[in-house]
């Protein structure tokens, strides 16, 4: 009597003809396989992972706070304070040349009203806040302009201590010396 189930049928046609049902189930992966790397992968960002209470709240936080680039450019003296006016015109200068940088934006002021963290209280430092223009994650591949600003900066004042770092900048050197590293290898 034979099986009126689908499986069953499968089974005895696939037992009958084996080299078919061999060689259609390769064709069939081969097929799902290119198929499946034409569409290609699509990884959901940390922030959308969220579902039902938590990934609304996980939005909220996100609009409210939106991930930035933050660097920062440290002025440093040894002689002179940040209050003299040659400091002041130095700052000011790296305040200009990186808002004049089109990968830079939010250049926040030692001196501002509010900013009074960004001067030292031993009076001989100061540290010009500033966002790296577009998504975070790509301000490594934009940082090399900005640190050329910092260079020339450093140039322009060589009595001071002229650097920069954050997130995007120290990102960039660790991957250099990881890159120099593999090189010696």
């Amino acid at each position: 009597m034979p099986a009126k189930n689908f499986a069953a049928r499968a089974g005895r046609w696939s037992a009958a003809h084996r080299k078919t049902a061999i060689f259609g189930w390769l064709a069939f992966v081969i097929v799902a396989f290119v198929i499946g790397g034409k569409v290609g992968t699509q990884t959901l960002a940390e922030k959308d992972l969220g579902v039902g209470d938590s990934g609304r709240a996980t939005k909220i936080v996100d609009k409210a706070f939106p991930e930035v680039a933050g660097e920062q450019v440290f002025v440093q003296s040894k002689t002179q304070k940040a209050t003299d006016p040659s400091f002041r015109a130095a700052v000011r200068d790296v305040e200009r040349r990186l808002e004049a940088n089109p990968e830079v934006r939010n250049v926040k002021s030692p001196y501002a009203k509010g900013n009074p963290g960004q001067l030292a209280r031993n009076g001989h430092a100061a540290l010009v806040n500033f966002e790296i223009a577009g998504d975070p994650d790509q301000a490594q591949e934009k940082v090399d302009a900005v640190l050329a600003t910092t260079a020339a900066a450093q140039k322009a004042h060589p009595e001071l201590r002229i650097e920069q770092f954050g997130g995007a900048s120290a990102g960039k050197a660790v991957q250099k010396l990881f890159a120099d590293d593999l090189h010696k290898a």
